[in-house]
């Protein structure tokens, strides 16, 4: 099907593309508790067409300006000659209504062979893989009154290959998870509860430190269902106390940071951040000041690869040092606009600038939030918010677990004060402080005030 779509493409002069094809063998098994219920593989493929057409039309003030209009298909892979020249005709079309100011296609680099991403090796054994991961998985369900429901495992190889009509041809492969599960646990008082998750991680040759990244994920489920189950309701706190944040919901935390710094914010002017300027702390500040490097590579991570999906190589880049910006990121139409180079788009971040030990941010009254519905946070307006599911009330004397109510907040409006551990941890894309310390945020709790 891809040289039926090459070669048809031949046919329309002028027009241009970009061809991104991903072939994809998944591994597939459905439990009940720990009994397997359905193991299958899938495979399919997928070949996203992007065409674009340059002209030019006449601007607000009079003058000729020049567009380069796009249209995005999927092509699917039993479409017959006659039906794929259809697609193309109507595509291209309906590129020249849109007028994208013009920008430059990825161009050719030096040759490189098609090549693994992250580390990840083409040796990999599904079966086996599949196998330990579920040993490690399970062997945390070893509580009394608890016990893991069901959980889907889906392993995935993708072989992506990216072709644009300026002459890039550049290919790699990705050998990916994701884990859905659920826990059921009941109290000691009869009560009953179940809790979601899911989990996505890379595959690298040697998976025995993500097998036990797994168990403790898992361990920590179970934990977060315990203390839920005798958890009271979360009281409401002054903006006087520290409220950490623990977990999963710091990925969307600092991807605030992340997208603000991008091109495509900048040029959209949904960021009014500005190079060399200080964009968080200053040396007036009480806080700490963050470090962003992208790295395109980082093992663990769903998102990493060699090249972006225009087809560019990407490699790490300092964004952002002691709070301030270094350089904006992004693609080659974006970065274009803004006449910078372009870094690529990257989805991996690794956040530094942590002084104190999570330890020590635990030494203070506190209300630590370990575990919620959904965490959301705008990276537009900096808003953030999300009811709790489980965190842990520190009175200056003792710990209690604590459910229900939700946090608000503002980010740009507690970032100079913020506190980060220098411990790390990894969740996905994200690698950064495990633990952070904020203060400002509302806490709408069930339980009236805690003073």
């Amino acid at each position: 099907m891809l040289e039926l779509l090459i070669n048809t493409l031949k046919g329309f002069e002028g027009v241009e593309y970009l061809i991104n094809e991903s072939k994809m063998r998944r591994i597939e098994n459905y439990n009940i508790k720990k009994q397997s219920e359905m193991l299958r593989e899938v495979e399919l493929t997928q070949l996203m067409l992007t065409l674009y057409v340059t002209f030019s039309a006449t601007g607000e003030d009079g003058k000729n300006v020049k567009y380069r209009g796009a249209y995005n298909t999927e092509i699917h892979p039993g479409t017959s000659p006659d039906r794929l020249r259809t697609i193309i005709e109507q595509g291209v079309f309906a590129a020249g209504f849109v007028k994208n100011a013009w920008f430059p296609l990825v161009m050719p680099s030096a040759p490189e062979a098609a090549a693994t991403a992250a580390g990840k090796s083409d040796g990999i054994d599904e079966m086996s893989v599949l196998a330990a991961l579920q040993e490690a998985f399970y062997s945390a369900d070893c509580h009394e009154r608890g016990h893991i429901c069901y959980s889907e495992f889906f392993l995935t190889r993708s072989d992506v290959r990216i072709i644009n009509s300026s002459g890039v041809d550049v290919s790699y492969t990705t050998y990916n998870a994701y884990v859905e599960t659920a826990v059921h646990w009941q109290s000691e008082q009869g009560g009953e509860i179940e809790i979601y998750e899911t989990y996505n991680f890379s595959i690298p040759k040697d998976v025995g430190a993500t097998c036990e990244m797994l168990k403790e994920r898992i361990s920590h489920l179970f934990t977060v269902a315990e203390k839920k189950s005798a958890a009271t309701p979360t009281p409401s706190v002054g903006e006087d106390i520290d409220i950490l944040l623990s977990g999963d919901c710091l990925v969307e935390f600092f991807d605030y940071f992340h997208m603000r710094t991008s091109a495509a914010m900048i040029y959209q002017q949904l960021s009014t951040y500005k190079e060399n300027e200080q964009i968080q702390g200053g040396t007036d500040k009480p806080g700490d000041k963050i470090a962003m490097t992208l790295k395109p590579l980082m093992e663990g991570s769903t998102h990493s690869r060699l090249y972006d999906d225009d087809g560019m190589p990407v490699s790490d880049h300092r964004i952002i040092e002691n709070g301030k910006l270094l350089k904006y990121w992004g693609n080659t139409r974006f970065s274009s606009y803004l006449d910078i180079a372009p870094t690529g788009s990257i989805n991996n971040f690794h956040i530094t600038g942590g002084t104190v030990s999570s330890a020590e941010l635990r030494a203070k009254p506190h209300l630590e939030l370990v575990s919620f519905s959904a965490f959301q946070a705008n990276p537009v307006t900096g808003d953030f918010g999300s009811e709790i599911r489980l965190g842990f009330y520190f009175d200056g004397k003792k710990t209690i677990p604590v459910t229900g109510g939700s946090i608000t907040g503002n980010i740009s409006q507690i970032q100079d004060a913020m506190r980060m551990s220098v411990e790390e941890r990894q969740y996905n894309r994200y690698l950064g402080p495990a633990t952070i310390s904020i203060r400002g945020a509302s806490i709408s709790g069930v339980a009236g005030s805690a003073d």
